[in-house]
């Protein structure tokens, strides 16, 4: 499945509604749509994951590379993230330099 990225800028943030999987293939999407972000006047982006279907190494490696490269600048942060994708992102340990929210934890409340 490809990727779709749709971008909404508020107040205080700006939001990356993701659909579908980063993979090998769409991990250019994502890379040009944060990129788009940056150039926004809010300092948070935050990834909906709500529809995010899967995430490979690629993809986890991207994220990882963003978070590096925009770090002092921006913080980015994971909201929504489907409970099988938020596995491997703990498993990776990406959510040591990413706030990460699951669907599970927005349940409970």
């Amino acid at each position: 499945m490809e990727l779709t990225i749709n971008l909404e800028s508020y107040q205080n943030y700006t939001l990356l509604i993701l659909d579908g999987d980063i993979n090998t293939s769409t991990v250019q999407i994502l890379e040009n749509a944060l990129g788009g972000a940056t150039r926004l006047d809010n300092s948070h982006i935050v990834l909906d994951c709500t529809l995010l279907r899967s995430v490979s190494s690629d993809g986890l490696k991207l994220l990882l590379h963003c978070q590096v490269q925009l770090a002092g600048h921006f913080y980015l942060s994971l909201y929504n993230v489907p409970d099988s994708v938020a596995s491997l992102m703990e498993l990776s340990g990406i959510t040591y330099f990413i706030q990460m929210n699951t669907q599970e934890q927005n349940s409970v409340r």
